[in-house]
């Protein structure tokens, strides 16, 4: 049974055994999850949902300058984390497995004050999972309507879990079989999209849920992937590779980091359009018309007219407007303010965004975008890429990803920002997680 097979992989998942890459990987996802919450913490994304959560407790609430319990650090960690959509992400998958393997492996490595190294292990074997699972079901999960990384979250989640409670395969298993069941969320929630980070978020909680219960004793169904899981998910679910290469073949390599804010789909038609306006000089109130050229995919999560700033996040003409006429497409980009803007609107009004199904036939190997620019004198200019910028084929640098989280961290953290960036690209020297829950944790306070 598959589940049995993914449970012997999280139990003989160590340190020792991971690649150099892939802890290096590990480190740097980290980091970016890191700086996705605490930009959405700065944003105020979390206010609704704070008042809701307990009392005290041992684990670190990202940005808040408070602690909590493990589930309550979990549940708000995972919610800021995508709060922004800013958390990496798996073309192959259709899902974001930064927001739910590492909120709850982090704050159950503080509660158990587990090394650095035990939460590297625990975060590339969640990794793993998610990769594994979402590529067997997309793109089919999200053509029936649900959302990937929320179907996927507590699988994954779990994983992490147990892999960090050193679980016995047996006890892995059944804490990966329980958190099957614990996993969903709709793909229509994103026309919500201030509220849809908590079917994410509750998809991680669910996989920590699900270890705990494990811990206790309890079992899950051996068959619950072959015979629930992938028939309820996906039509004709792709199961063959499912375990091929598991322990050796490392995934976490497919996942991007993002530059810009906003949906994924919104990126490879802003780095064309930047593209053709760096490489001809092309000043933007020249400009007269730009067609641009998506997927059928990435054209269904498209909201031409965003009516406020969260909208805009799923909108292609926004973000390439914002990128012309502020000079970036970067979180802070989608505001209420920009969305009322009248020079943003007006270069929305000049945007064309139309599918083009010869781009179907690469999804998601690549998710490219074309673009047409007309100048007001008759010029034309044209561009196409294949993969946005932080894809595997053209990934961020360390030194990228360590900039893009000072850069989004600063109104939070102030001058502690390098403090945390130290101690999680150390991670594998670090004796107590908890260290770094205290530094975030007195960061925000002072």
């Amino acid at each position: 049974m598959l589940v049995s097979e993914f449970g012997k992989f999280i139990a003989q998942t160590h340190y020792e055994d991971l690649p150099v890459n892939v802890v290096e990987t590990v480190k740097l996802r980290v980091l970016d999850c890191l700086a996705a919450a605490l930009a959405g913490c700065h944003m105020g994304c979390h206010r609704q949902l704070l008042p809701l959560l307990g009392g005290a407790g041992p684990a670190a609430g990202w940005g808040v300058g408070q602690s909590f319990s493990a589930r309550d650090a979990t549940l708000l960690n995972s919610f800021l984390s995508h709060a922004l959509y800013l958390d990496d992400g798996s073309r192959f998958t259709g899902g974001h497995p930064s927001s739910v393997v590492i909120p709850g492996a982090v704050a159950l490595a503080e509660v158990e004050r587990a090394a650095g190294k035990r939460l590297i292990a625990a975060v590339a074997a969640g990794y793993e999972i998610f990769l594994r699972l979402g590529r067997a079901i997309y793109p089919s999960t999200v053509v029936r309507g649900f959302q990937s990384t929320a179907v996927i979250g507590a699988a994954a989640s779990a994983a992490a879990c147990a892999n960090l409670l050193r679980f016995a395969p047996g006890a892995a298993k059944n804490a990966l079989a329980i958190a099957c069941n614990l996993g969903v969320g709709l793909k229509e929630a994103l026309k919500s999209s201030a509220s849809q980070p908590i079917q994410v978020a509750r998809s991680c909680e669910g996989g920590l849920v699900a270890t705990l219960f494990a811990a206790q004793g309890a079992e899950g169904a051996d068959s619950i992937i072959e015979g629930g899981f992938l028939r309820a998910f996906a039509d004709n679910a792709a199961s063959a590779d499912l375990v091929t290469g598991l322990g050796t073949d490392f995934r976490i390599f497919e996942t991007y980091v993002k530059v810009h804010g906003g949906c994924r789909g919104n990126h490879a038609p802003v780095d064309v359009v930047q593209d053709i306006v760096r490489a001809n000089a092309i000043r933007p109130e020249t400009i007269a018309g730009l067609r641009i050229r998506v997927d059928s995919v990435t054209h269904a999560a498209e909201i031409h007219e965003p009516a406020n700033g969260s909208e805009a996040q799923f909108s292609v003409a926004f973000a390439v407007a914002a990128a012309l006429v502020k000079g970036d497409a970067s979180v802070f980009q989608y505001s209420d303010a920009n969305v009322a803007d009248p020079r943003i609107r007006e270069m929305m009004g000049r945007i064309r965004v139309e599918v083009d199904k010869r781009l179907d036939q690469g999804y998601p190997d690549k998710r490219a975008s074309s673009a047409e620019l007309t100048l007001a004198d008759g010029r034309r200019f044209t561009g196409h890429i294949d993969n946005a910028k932080g894809e595997p084929e053209c990934p961020l640098s360390a030194a990228e990803i360590e900039n893009k989280f000072l850069a989004l961290t600063r109104d939070v953290l102030g001058g502690a920002g390098e403090r945390v960036r130290d101690l999680v690209m150390g991670l594998d020297t670090l004796q107590d997680v908890n260290i770094l829950g205290a530094c975030l944790t007195a960061a925000v306070r002072s």
